[in-house]
C-alpha cells in the first residue's frame, strides 16, 4: 500500500473522501475571511493611530475642537475616526453659526446636555463599527468548533470500513495488512480536521485581542473627547 497523500487518497472510500473536501472548503473559506479580516484590522490600526495623532492636539487646545469636525473623512477605513466623528458631528449641530444663528436645536442646553447627546452618537456608532469588525469571526468560531467533529465523522467510516475488512474472509480478514487502508483513512481524516481547527482558533483569537484593542482605543479616544466638553474648553 502507498502511505502518501496520494495513495491514501486513492485508498479511501467515497465518505472519507467527501469528508476531506468539506475540510478542505472549511479551511479555504476560513482562510479567506482571515486574509480579509487581516487586511482590515490593519488598516483600521493604522489609520486610527493618525487619525488620533491629529486630533490630539485639537482636543487638548481650549477652543480648537470645532475643526475636528469633517477631520474623519481623511481618514475613511479606521473605526476610531467614524465613531468619534458622529460625536463632533452632534456636536457641532449645536455650534453657533455667524449673527448668532444655532444650526438646531440643541444650542441653549447644558454641556452636560451637549455631553450626553454626543456620547449617545458615539454609542450608536461605536455598535456598528464593532459588528462590522467582527464580521467572519462566527464562522471562524465554527470552523474551529465543528472541524474536529467533521474529520471525526471521517475516522468513523474508517473505523468501520477496517472492521468490515477484518471480519470478510475473502479479503483476508484477520491480517492486519487488510485493515491498515481503513486505519490510515480514519487517521487522515482526523489529522485534517484538526489542523483545520487549530489554524481557525488561533485566527479567530488574534482577532479577538485585535477586537479588544480597537474598543479600547474607541472608548479612550470617546472619553477624552466627553471630557473636553465638560471642561467647557471644546467652544
Amino acid at each position: 500500500m502507498d502511505f502518501t497523500l496520494v495513495g491514501l487518497w486513492q485508498e479511501m472510500g467515497f465518505t472519507a473522501r467527501a469528508v476531506v473536501v468539506v475540510l478542505v472548503g472549511m479551511s479555504l473559506y476560513a482562510l479567506a475571511i482571515a486574509g480579509d479580516r487581516l487586511l482590515a484590522y490593519r488598516r483600521g490600526r493604522r489609520q486610527s493611530r493618525g487619525y488620533v495623532e491629529a486630533l490630539a492636539p485639537l482636543v487638548e487646545a481650549a477652543g480648537r475642537l470645532r475643526e475636528a469636525v469633517g477631520l474623519e473623512k481623511r481618514y475613511v477605513g479606521s473605526p476610531v475616526a467614524k465613531v468619534i466623528g458622529a460625536g463632533l458631528h452632534e456636536y457641532a449641530r449645536g455650534l453657533p453659526l455667524e449673527g448668532g444663528v444655532t444650526r438646531t436645536t440643541t444650542a441653549g442646553l447644558s454641556r452636560f446636555d451637549v455631553a450626553e447627546i454626543v456620547n449617545r452618537a458615539m454609542e450608536r456608532s461605536k455598535e456598528r463599527e464593532l459588528a462590522n469588525l467582527r464580521r467572519g469571526m462566527p464562522v471562524l468560531a465554527t470552523v474551529a468548533s465543528s472541524a474536529p467533529f467533521v474529520g471525526l465523522f471521517g475516522t468513523v467510516g474508517g473505523i468501520i470500513t477496517a472492521f468490515q475488512k477484518l471480519a470478510d474472509p475473502t479479503k483476508g480478514g484477520g491480517g492486519i495488512g487488510t485493515v491498515s487502508a481503513g486505519i490510515a483513512e480514519a487517521l487522515i481524516t482526523t489529522a485534517v480536521g484538526l489542523g483545520v481547527a487549530i489554524i481557525a482558533v488561533w485566527f479567530y483569537n488574534y482577532f479577538t485581542a485585535r477586537l479588544d484593542d480597537m474598543t479600547v482605543d474607541i472608548d479612550e479616544t470617546a472619553s477624552e473627547l466627553v471630557d473636553t466638553i465638560l471642561r467647557g474648553d471644546a467652544v
